[in-house]
């Protein structure tokens, strides 16, 4: 048995936080590889080392001084170095970066890499595991596109030893040995390459919350846990808004069908939620989960005998093409079709974008509608359901909710409404109480 375990920012928060870490890595020997991300927040009114790096950085770029901020991720560093009793120079190594960040030496990618860079090293120690730079075993194309050949073949060579390792999450490199970032939350996708390169059998995810849950606990109080969940459910819930696991961190492991275990740093002895190929989970609610986003734009395309015309949705989405916008869903009618996109993606020049839809169409009318949220409710057990859309669209009727858009797949793992935002919360509720009554 071989297991990856990737610790995120609140289970590396603190001093306490790693010898928790400690406690569950000894607890079985199989937890061969550890990824870590970057310090987290001890408290709500705490600061990530992410943030804090990414805003010394900003001082730096505009001519601000930013020995106030660094200082605060310096006392976090030595804090958990003293307390641990760590021998790791944390504080030269901090003091070199800070004076080429001073130089404007560093660009932003190295300089915020070096949060999960110092969290991996002062974790190494502490755990007797040795420390690999994930610049030198995840890499990447200039195009963003990631390189498993030579990842594994890097991977590889350096793991043939067999010992214990321990990698910093969040960043890779490219060819020219310059930093790659992640998105945010990449660390849960350096967790599933590591698992992936060392054809794991467990990828373990270990973070503050006891597995993923039914619905959003600000929203539902006390939602209902998910025992097991397929790879394509977690995916549809990720990337409409459920915030457990990075929505990327699917695809290496689901490739190589490593189930992924999500498990609570606080709470180890709780089951949590496993999430594999297999459709077990299906069958034990109507519904998997529920997820959304606020913040979405509908753009409608109105043209008489639109249904006609060969290619018209085509010149529309080249439109959206030349602007770099993705696309969420493009629903449509007999005279007219809509694209949902995010607000943020389209608002800088939404209008002139709109202009041209209309002449690369030819519609008689292009209209706009802000401000709409897009909930999605998701069970691969839901098709097996009849009745079940008809059910969910009545309930939100009866709940005086208005529907602004309706969209599923065809294989009916996922059905997703429009409602305006002010509407958001209320949907959800009244969807997770439909399917699990109180």
């Amino acid at each position: 048995m071989l297991k990856v375990a990737k610790f995120g920012g609140s289970s590396v928060a603190s001093a306490e936080q790693f010898k928790k870490v400690k406690e569950i890595v000894k607890m079985d020997s199989s937890r061969k590889f550890v990824v870590v991300s970057a310090i987290g927040k001890a408290d709500k009114e705490d600061n990530k080392i992410t943030d804090l790096l990414y805003l010394c950085y900003a001082h730096i770029k505009y001519n601000m001084n930013c020995d106030a901020v660094f200082s605060i991720i310096e006392k976090k560093f030595c804090d958990i170095a003293k307390e641990l009793n760590l021998q790791f120079n944390i504080k030269g190594e901090l003091a070199q970066l800070k004076e080429k960040l001073d130089q404007k030496s560093v660009s932003e990618e190295y300089l915020v890499s070096r949060g999960e860079y110092f969290t991996a090293l002062l974790m190494a120690e502490y755990l007797g595991y040795r420390f690999i730079d994930a610049k030198d075993v995840i890499f990447y194309n200039y195009d963003n596109t990631f390189d498993y050949i030579k990842s594994e073949k890097a991977f590889q060579e350096i793991t043939k030893t067999g010992e214990n390792f321990i990698i910093p999450g969040f960043y890779g490199s490219f060819p020219n040995r310059d930093v790659k970032l992640m998105t945010r939350g990449g660390g849960d996708v350096t967790g599933a390459i590591v698992a992936s390169l060392a054809n794991a059998d467990v990828y373990e995810n270990w973070t503050d919350v006891s597995g993923v849950l039914m619905a959003d606990p600000r929203i539902i109080p006390n939602p209902l846990p998910i025992e097991v969940i397929n790879y394509n459910e977690l995916r549809e819930l990720s990337y409409m808004g459920a915030s457990v696991l990075h929505e990327e961190a699917v695809f290496p492991v689901a490739l190589k069908k490593i189930p992924i275990q999500i498990r609570n740093t606080n709470r180890p002895e709780d089951v949590g939620t496993i999430i594999n190929n297999s459709d077990e989970g299906a069958f034990k609610h109507v519904i998997t989960g529920i997820a959304g986003k606020k913040d979405f734009s509908i753009i409608t395309i109105r043209k008489v005998h639109m249904s006609n015309e060969v290619g018209l949705i085509r010149k529309a989405l080249s439109v959206f093409e030349d602007y770099n916008v993705s696309i969420e869903h493009i629903p449509s009618g007999v005279d007219s079709f809509s694209v949902v996109v995010e607000t943020k993606a389209v608002k800088p020049f939404v209008h002139e974008l709109m202009g041209k839809l209309k002449k690369a169409t030819s519609a008689g009318e292009v209209t706009l509608t802000t401000e709409i949220s897009l909930i999605a409710t998701v069970g691969l057990g839901m098709k097996n359901y009849k009745g079940l859309s008809g059910r969910l669209f009545s309930a939100i009727g009866k709940a005086g909710i208005n529907i602004v858009v309706i969209s599923q797949t065809s294989d009916e793992i996922n059905i997703i409404v429009g409602v305006h935002n002010s509407d958001y919360e209320r949907t959800i509720r009244t969807i997770y109480y439909e399917f699990n009554p109180q």
